[in-house]
């Protein structure tokens, strides 16, 4: 397996051990198949279905870093409206991941470093039809002819020359949140796949059976607990804890959240089921009406360490949600700072 990708999402991403297992090893899949490439087996592309703040789209990010892969994020509803200027183009995408592929291509052509990114479809599962004749189904058709082509011409941009980009070798990721599919899987009956969704349910979810079959992996991606979003800010690499400690150190303080309450926090996060979003949602009102209270309006960055520590106990932070707190002396704890040699 593909060890650099592999530790990457181990370390980034929280709570997802089966999905960051079967990622790890359709990435390390695609990069072996580039040792002898055959046209006639190609490898898989796959489809992740889970529900939002789950890090689905942080996953791919992680691994294509890691790897040093071009990596295009797009969203899928931009393939729908038709003459708009926010309206995407297949011949837009490959473009894009061709301008992906330039700060690590190296020495070689970025069209062939693109030929092993990945084509990331987010919001895939707002391309649904309720008939074959809507203007989604009319998108998912074209998107099959571009994931099953062998290449494709790119015209000449701006500072571009006409090519051709080999397409077999990318790896087309789409995802979604795909609410309610359980519902359409209970449909198709019997209990012997268990718990899995399978290409069928896609298909009777609104996509083209043909499409849904060329996306034959489907990982899932479970919904976070209050533990993995507990975990999550508790891990400096990924807590959005360290956005917040990095603003009122820039205003000398050092901002520390109690454990008890760092649990609060993350059951809160929970109950919004927004997944890791719902951390943000949580934090930033407390933190804001603890900032207005510690950082006067327009007050500068000191650009000087933390001279002044103040802790968010679970009584300050509940105090806080409520607007109840009000700042007194003893909430701020001066930082030994060390004795430095006097000017000359």
């Amino acid at each position: 397996m593909t060890d650099s990708a592999h530790e990457a999402l181990q370390r980034f991403v929280v709570g997802q051990s089966r999905a960051v297992t079967a990622l790890s090893r359709l990435i390390d899949m695609h990069f072996s198949w580039f040792d002898m490439p055959d046209p006639q087996h190609r490898p898989p592309n796959a489809l992740v279905i889970g529900p939002t703040g789950t890090g689905k789209t942080h996953a791919i990010k992680v691994a294509a870093d890691a790897l040093r892969i071009p990596c295009l994020v797009v969203d899928s509803t931009r393939l729908v409206s038709t003459g708009s200027s926010t309206t995407l183009t297949l011949e837009d995408i490959l473009q894009s991941l061709v301008k992906r592929a330039r700060p690590v291509s190296g020495g070689s052509a970025p069209e062939d470093v693109a030929a092993r990114g990945i084509v990331f479809l987010d919001e895939f599962d707002k391309l649904r039809y309720t008939k074959a004749t809507d203007d989604t189904a009319a998108v998912q058709r074209r998107l099959l002819q571009f994931i099953e082509g062998d290449s494709l011409d790119l015209a000449p941009g701006e500072y571009d020359t006409p090519r051709d980009l080999d397409t077999q070798g990318i790896l087309f990721i789409a995802a979604g949140a795909f609410s309610n599919i359980q519902s359409v899987k209970h449909k198709r009956g019997g209990t012997v796949w268990g718990d899995l969704i399978r290409p069928e349910d896609v298909h009777r979810y609104g996509f083209l059976e043909e499409l849904a079959a060329r996306l034959p992996i489907i990982i899932r991606f479970d919904e976070l607990a209050t533990e993995d979003l507990r975990e999550i800010l508790g891990r400096d690499e990924v807590s959005p804890l360290t956005f917040y400690r990095e603003y009122f150190g820039r205003h000398g303080f050092r901002l520390d959240i109690a454990p008890e309450a760092q649990t609060e926090i993350a059951k809160a996060a929970a109950e919004s089921r927004l997944g890791a979003r719902g951390l943000h949602q949580e934090l930033f009102p407390v933190l804001n009406d603890l900032a207005n209270q510690l950082i006067p309006a327009g007050s500068p960055a000191r650009g000087a360490p933390p001279h002044t520590r103040f802790e968010v106990t679970s009584t300050i932070h509940r105090q806080l949600k409520s607007g109840s707190f009000e700042l007194r002396p003893e909430h701020l704890t001066p930082i030994d700072r060390p004795v430095t040699e006097p000017d000359l």
